[in-house]
């Protein structure tokens, strides 16, 4: 499969993509592996969370998938510690977890970039995995958001928050918000457990490759003084941790 590389095999350029299955074989992750390998990625595995730090910085994979049960705190736990490193901060992560079980609001919080059902499909596994370990994303801030409809009988859907700014923001969700509606919005910030909540109006929409799903900028017509500050503030401070690199 071409895809599993950043360039095309006839190339003479071919570099496997780099996959990290962490948790048990036999766990949620039973069968991944030989899926993967016949796809072309090269794949590593890691049954605890020390056998991941122990990975230099030159060698960190394009993709981690995590057991929601990885030990030996749990998949949500391991990215959360993965994040505060530096070399684990453009990572991919996913995380695997039992149908049936809540997953999107315990995944989105700390920063795992999607989430997966078990047992899965192998084309549904390979379609995450293209993505996540081809497409560029803002791994650091995928963070859930709440958007409801601006009405009493507005219903709520959950989706990702892909980037912020003081004036807006842009959300990626399943469901289609016609442009020019005005939506109530509540979000996280990474590793800030308070949620921020505004008003705004859908000014756009866009469906491009590294989403999911279409992603629909929000200019903020409505925010506390103080949910602004804090924006401001991270906004701040990411562009400086961007100037320092």
């Amino acid at each position: 499969m071409d895809s599993s590389g950043t360039f095309p095999r006839g190339s003479g350029l071919f570099v496997k993509k780099k996959v990290a299955l962490a948790g048990a074989p036999a766990g949620l992750l039973r069968g991944a592996a030989g899926t993967l390998e016949a796809a072309g990625y090269s794949v590593v595995a890691a049954e605890r969370l020390e056998n991941l730090l122990r990975i230099p910085a030159e060698k960190v994979p394009d993709l981690a998938i995590f057991d929601a049960g990885f030990p030996p705190d749990g998949g949500v736990a391991a990215c959360r510690r993965l994040r505060e490193e530096k070399h684990w901060r453009t990572v991919s992560m996913m995380l695997v977890v039992p149908a049936g079980e809540p997953h999107l609001e315990e995944a989105l919080v700390p920063g795992v970039n999607d989430f997966i059902l078990a047992p899965f499909p192998a084309d549904e596994l390979l379609d995450k995995t293209k993505r996540l370990t081809l497409i560029p994303a803002r791994r650091e801030l995928n963070t859930l958001a709440r958007v409801r409809e601006g009405r009493a009988d507005g219903s709520v859907v959950l989706g990702k928050l892909l980037n912020v700014s003081g004036s807006g923001m842009l959300v990626e969700i399943e469901s289609a918000i016609a442009i020019g509606r005005v939506v109530e919005i509540e979000f996280f910030l990474p590793d800030d457990p308070t949620p921020l909540n505004a008003k705004g109006r859908v000014m756009r929409r866009t469906t491009e490759l590294d989403h999911f799903h279409p992603a629909f900028g929000v200019r903020f017509t409505e925010i506390s003084e103080k949910d602004q500050l804090r924006i401001d503030g991270f906004v701040t401070e990411r562009e400086r941790a961007a100037y320092r690199r």
